[in-house]
């Protein structure tokens, strides 16, 4: 098993910083691709009884290797301070349902950023920060969109009845069916589909000779599994649709290779949050384990990896440095009079990738990250939090530190992981580490206040604007309760919750609320079966309010042989709003749950 080493700061082969770009004189591409709910031992480069990885394993070989880098415990929140160089708690991002994963429509991405400076810009399969306007990939400074909604295949928001085998997705606004395409990998599956597009985005660059920035966060390996077509005899789902990521991985470097860019090319890959293997904690966790996952970049024109020139870097790391090294690598320009509100938090390690340590930043080397995600409604002080720092002595690492709270009624832990990988001995009593851990608390204050300062605000989706005609309000992002997955659906999941949005004209606006999604609408009914349990639905009901206002609170028989019940609602004024839905059986219980409610702006 090849373990990080974190116990010596190697010296770093490479030419100096300035001359990272100057390597070439055309703009390179940058490719980012993050498989997702895998890590370490998920790949046989760290580990030899892993999944058959070897174009992941070469891609390690050629690599610079961030061997301390961290992202957040879970997707969204991942997602968040990756494209933002913020943390995700501070965008509006700290869970991956209940319209907390929606990130805040002011915040200003990676692509956004990307796309002023000239480059095109493509998403392809896995976004988890909004489905509806203005959190779409589309409204954040992405030009080509192919994706599934929700969090993954089978959520509730996804187009109804998609697995990782048979799917249909969205591309540009157009729905498309998988099928098995000539690839060269067997059968259809959906890393194949969402690969063969971002090869379609590229090769569609390449020939306009206009660089792209490809985000490819794929949905894979998240659970459900199912097994990939051309898995091996005996190889179980999860690690056959790992190793379909690997096929996957070896088809685009030869891509690239084929098409002549891949030297000057930057292809990062990672993963979005930790999964255990050897290291304490998992998904969800604050522990390494749950936060802590490869980091492989390959630049060959920019001296950053190539055959026989892959190395480790080994200080401390995070999603939120991603924006602020593209940055200062790639020399582009922020988007003009960002608000302060808006700052970077994160820092470039660009000083970190040459092998003149004069240039370190000191202030650099004695930050501190912050990591969180919450999972909760409001964001809450000491839950879920970790805080990490290296504590340097020259240009040598001596401690990597990591303190943890799990919660405001729990004891607070320090580890100092260069020593104790597997934080098995918490040192959080010694006096010696006082003056350390004040330190480190005080650190955790300041992003507390960040936090703080919006907790109270909610990500509203925006009814009734021109970009989005027709909005789909999924049960997905109810604030109360969780129906997250179309099983859920199926079963007849009893909850209610509110959604907040914004209406963005006064009028009219209809309303249809359904139990089965429009996309199967030939095959059911709001009372028929379908492909679960069938739900007695008597009444329906819809109340719409904003502070003390309540706008209506109308509630109506429905038509059992109906696809769903529809209200036409006058006068609903201009600005934020709270909806809420519910179905009543004939006894006056609640009934199942709107999963979805499909509205638009009457114009008149």
């Amino acid at each position: 098993m090849k373990l990080l080493k974190l116990g010596v700061l190697l010296t770093i082969v490479l030419a100096p910083s300035n001359s990272l770009f100057a390597q070439t004189q055309e703009r390179p591409n940058v490719i980012f691709v993050m498989p997702d709910d895998i890590s370490h031992s998920s790949f046989s480069y760290y580990k030899k009884n892993a999944p058959r990885t070897p174009n992941i394993d070469m891609l390690g070989d050629e690599s610079v290797r961030l061997t301390d880098f961290h992202v957040s415990p879970s997707c969204s929140p991942t997602r968040g301070a990756l494209l933002t160089g913020r943390p995700s708690d501070v965008v509006g991002v700290w869970h991956t349902i209940n319209g907390r994963n929606m990130m805040r429509a002011d915040e200003i991405t990676m692509a956004d950023i990307f796309k002023a400076n000239g480059y095109a810009t493509g998403l392809f399969f896995k976004w988890h920060l909004g489905d509806n306007y203005p959190f779409r990939p589309k409204d954040r400074g992405f030009d080509y969109v192919a994706w599934i909604k929700g969090g993954g295949t089978g959520q509730q928001p996804d187009y109804w009845g998609n697995t990782n085998n048979e799917a249909h997705m969205w591309v540009n606004d157009t729905l498309v069916e998988m099928t098995d395409e000539d690839d060269g990998i067997e059968g259809a599956f959906t890393t194949n589909f969402f690969m063969n597009r971002a090869m379609d985005f590229m090769e569609d660059n390449i020939e306009k000779n206009k660089p792209f920035f490809a985000y490819i966060p794929l949905g894979t390996a998240h659970a459900p599994h199912v097994l990939p077509p051309d898995a091996r005899e005996g190889v179980s789902a999860k690690n056959g649709t790992i190793e379909n990521i690997d096929k996957n991985m070896g088809r685009l470097m030869k891509f690239l290779d084929d098409k002549g860019i891949a030297d000057n090319t930057i292809l990062i890959f990672t993963t979005d949050n930790g999964a255990g293997g050897y290291l304490r904690g998992g998904k969800g966790s604050n522990y390494d384990g749950g936060t802590r996952v490869p980091c492989f970049v390959r630049w060959e024109a920019g001296n950053l990896g190539g055959q026989g020139k892959g190395r480790d870097v080994t200080p401390l790391t995070a999603h939120i440095d991603w924006l602020p090294t593209f940055m200062d690598i790639l020399e582009l320009k922020d988007v003009p009079n960002r608000p302060e509100k808006l700052k970077i938090r994160g820092r470039s390690f660009k000083p970190f990738l040459d092998n003149n340590t004069a240039n370190d930043p000191v202030d650099y080397k004695n930050r501190a990250v912050v990591i969180n995600d919450m999972w909760t409604e409001f964001p809450e002080k000491y839950k879920k939090l970790s805080v990490k720092k290296d504590n340097w002595e020259g240009d040598t690492i001596l401690n990597k530190w990591r303190l943890i709270r799990n919660s405001k009624d729990a004891d607070w832990e320090l580890y100092d992981v260069l020593v104790d990988e597997k934080q098995e001995h918490n040192i959080i009593s010694n006096p010696k580490y006082n003056e350390l851990v004040a330190e480190l608390k005080a650190e955790y204050e300041v992003w507390w206040k960040l936090v703080e300062a919006s907790s109270n605000e909610y990500t509203r989706i925006i009814i009734g604007n021109e970009n989005e005609p027709e909005t789909d309000l999924h049960a997905h992002d109810f604030h109360g309760t969780v129906i997250w997955h179309q099983d859920d659906v199926k079963k007849g999941a009893t909850g209610s919750g509110f959604i907040a949005v914004e209406f963005d004209k006064a009028g009219t606006y209809n309303f249809d609320l359904r139990r089965w999604p429009k996309e199967i609408e030939n095959e059911t009914t709001l009372t028929s079966a379908g492909s679960g349990k069938a739900l007695k639905i008597k009444t329906a009901r819809v109340k719409i309010w904003n502070g003390d206002t309540v706008y209506v609170d109308e509630k109506k028989e429905v038509n059992p042989n109906a696809d769903g019940v529809k209200f036409n609602i006058k006068n609903l004024p201009k600005g934020p709003a709270f909806i809420q839905t519910w179905f009543y059986n004939a006894a006056g219980d609640m009934e199942g749950a709107v999963y979805y409610n499909y509205v638009e702006r009457v114009n008149n």
